[in-house]
């Protein structure tokens, strides 16, 4: 006789979403302060650019007693014959160039698409610099798979409470796809173990079966901003890069403030259909 070992999953509650957010720290992905290129308001702007080989877009700016006063976009004059000092064109430091260490990867990453450099501060000092080239260390990778899971985990639940007979839901995925599933759930009962054939189907399987019972254009989009989740998960998955550029820096940003919002949505669905019943 066949037994469940394991549950049906279901998405997890906003206590354990945020507990694990919480854990994974700005901190974590910030380069010391010791190790950072700074120049002063004094410097020639030229002279400053010439010293700037790794081309970092912003340079905190350091006062003689080397606190820091300022942020100097290098990037806004590379291109240019630049005359005159710092001085002249660094911008004073405010909440806009501050993030506490403590604060969550996710809340920087909401926010980075247009504050893309942040000095962390710890107490009353600044103990490193996090910016939107900081997006592929494996602290975000962490954060973002663990983001997009929970979005997962979302819509599996959505889909048990749509359709709660497994011929429901598979009669919206294409034969190829249906035999997968069917092989795969089949290997587990031969183990002797029962585990809902829905925990077998992948992200594109969730996202059809969400989607085609939705009217023009609804499906559509609701379709394009899942592929864009689907596509940053995979690459996350496999290793590879996925912000190796500001532009796709900024579109990872765009696609995480999308799946949040996409995530409130489905829980919300959710819940309506759970009170309904």
């Amino acid at each position: 006789m066949s037994h469940r070992w394991t549950s049906v999953g279901s998405s997890e509650s906003p206590v354990v979403f945020k507990a694990l957010h919480t854990g994974l720290t700005v901190g974590l992905i910030a380069t010391p302060a010791r190790d950072l290129n700074t120049c002063t308001p004094h410097e020639l702007i030229s002279n400053v650019l010439l010293r700037n080989p790794n081309d970092f877009d912003f340079l905190p700016v350091i006062d003689e007693a080397h606190r820091f006063v300022g942020m100097f976009h290098a990037a806004a004059h590379r291109d240019r014959r630049t005359l005159g000092t710092v001085w002249q064109c660094y911008v004073p430091l405010s909440e806009d160039y501050l993030l506490g260490a403590d604060a969550s990867i996710l809340d920087f990453v909401l926010d980075a698409g247009e504050k893309p450099c942040r000095l962390v501060i710890s107490g009353t000092k600044v103990i490193g610099l996090v910016s939107l080239s900081d997006l592929q260390r494996l602290p975000v990778r962490a954060a973002l798979f663990a983001l997009i899971t929970g979005l997962e985990m979302t819509m599996a639940s959505l889909i048990r409470t749509r359709h709660p007979k497994r011929e429901d839901w598979m009669r919206f995925l294409t034969s190829r796809r249906q035999a997968k599933i069917d092989e795969e759930n089949n290997k587990a009962k031969s183990d002797d173990g029962y585990v809902d054939a829905l925990l077998f189907t992948q992200f594109c399987d969730k996202r059809d079966i969400l989607t085609q019972t939705l009217p023009e254009p609804e499906r559509n989009a609701l379709s394009v901003v899942l592929e864009g989740i689907e596509g940053l998960r995979n690459r996350i998955a496999h290793g590879n890069d996925y912000a190796s550029s500001p532009a796709q820096a900024r579109n990872v940003c765009k696609i995480v403030r999308e799946l949040l919002h996409l995530k409130d949505q489905f829980q919300g669905q959710l819940s309506a259909t759970v009170l309904a019943d």
